[in-house]
């Protein structure tokens, strides 16, 4: 199976232009929303990809570690290339799992500053689109590795 930087070199290079291209011929967006997939892209790269199901092992006092922080208890719940290397099922379980942290947090923060935090967003699908693209290419490096 590739390592790391491997998937990453991957998603950067071929994943990301290829998804950005797809993006353009087949969906209407602004570059708004162009914006928003590529962020989704890089992040569900780096941070929120299907090994994260090994977020205990990381370093919890890196930068790494910091921003996979909400991922920390996932890993005990979910074991390595278990529910997380589906394609449908293990992106939704990720992206389920950071909603439920942001909307706790959101809940939090709105005890003290109601109406802070919107959830009607416009490019929110393209970061969802832009995650699962993400997904999309580690799972297949991962099957062709």
């Amino acid at each position: 199976m590739p390592e790391y930087r491997t998937h990453v070199s991957v998603n950067f290079f071929l994943g990301l232009p290829l998804s950005l291209a797809a993006l353009k011929y087949t969906v209407l967006s602004t570059p708004t929303d162009v914006f928003a997939f590529s962020v989704a892209f890089i992040y569900g790269t780096l941070f929120l990809h299907p090994d994260i199901d090994l977020a205990r092992n990381i370093r919890l006092f890196s930068l790494k570690g910091l921003l996979t922080l909400p991922f920390r208890p996932y890993s005990h719940f979910f074991r390595h290339r278990g529910i997380s290397h589906m394609l449908i099922i293990g992106t939704a379980t990720r992206i389920l799992w950071l909603f439920g942290f942001v909307w706790l947090l959101c809940s939090c923060l709105n005890l003290a500053f109601p109406d802070l935090v919107s959830w009607n967003h416009p490019f929110l699908w393209f970061g969802i689109g832009g995650i699962a693209a993400a997904d999309f290419f580690h799972i297949l490096l991962d099957k062709l590795g």
